[in-house]
């Protein structure tokens, strides 16, 4: 809802000390809609206000079909030349997604899944990109398991993950055994919150369901994570909303990591 050096200049101001680009289709920050001028301006825009450089809510239908796959790629091309341009650190160029509504069933396309990933990190590779994973709730990837089988079956150096704990703790996984597991293939957090009533899942506010935070970054210091942000993640399911507040939400998602992270030092 937001223009994006907006958005920027209100994260910010909340108290956020890192920021996440959305560049999925429909967004006003979508490299199809976000040119390269401004995308080079956003990038002085949050230099000047003190972020790292940004990482990229990428949204990549990795597994798309044949007929499909070359708009895919010309697509990710550009967002990977939009994440280029927000750089300017030596903090890892990071971009996360989904493997895509195209996905085939996990049991009988796991391998193809792998492989589409395979060939996305190669072409990662080749921009100086990591790419983390994210699993999903409500999909066929949706487990710390799988994610981990992910990682063990392509050891690829710019294949990692985004260790998203709401979509594990939705699906039923423990949260420390979670964290635990998938640590040391992560290479960013993100925290929402929600639960699962009657096989449809239901997000929320991080802070606004059951979530233990304290517990969940506890659970990354133990595991070596605690530099890296956490990225407090609004879910479509709210920010679709008529009467969607994007300060309050920053404020709230703020306030309930920042009391988290203030209840363990």
């Amino acid at each position: 809802m937001l223009d994006p050096f907006e958005a920027v200049r209100m994260i910010k101001d909340v108290g956020y000390d890192a920021l996440e680009v959305c560049a999925a289709d429909g967004w006003p920050s979508s490299p199809i809609e976000f040119s390269e001028i401004q995308q080079r301006e956003l990038a002085k825009l949050s230099q000047d206000l003190g972020f790292e450089s940004p990482i990229m809510f990428a949204l990549i239908d990795v597994c798309a079909p044949h007929a499909d796959r070359m708009p895919m790629l010309e697509l990710t091309k550009k967002k990977f030349d939009m994440v280029q341009r927000l750089h300017y650190d030596d903090s890892p160029i990071l971009i996360t997604t989904t493997p895509g509504h195209s996905a085939p069933p996990w049991e009988s396309g796991k391998e193809q899944i792998r492989d589409a990933f395979m060939t996305l990190a190669d072409m990662a590779a080749e921009n100086d990109i990591i790419v983390a994973i994210e699993a999903h709730a409500g999909t066929d990837f949706e487990t710390p398991e799988k994610a981990v089988w992910m990682m063990e079956q392509s050891q690829h150096p710019n294949l990692k993950l985004d260790l998203d704990i709401s979509h594990f703790v939705v699906e039923g996984a423990e949260l420390v055994h979670s964290v635990d597991l998938t640590a040391k293939h992560s290479a960013m957090v993100h925290i929402k919150d929600g639960e699962k009533i009657d096989g449809q899942i239901q997000f929320c506010l991080p802070g606004d369901g059951g979530i233990d935070i304290p517990k969940f970054m506890t659970a990354l210091r133990s595991n070596g994570l605690e530099q890296l942000p956490v990225f407090a993640e609004v879910s479509q399911m709210q920010s679709r909303e008529t009467d969607y507040q994007p300060r309050a939400v920053a404020e709230f998602c703020y306030n309930a990591l920042y009391n988290a992270h203030k209840a363990i030092s």
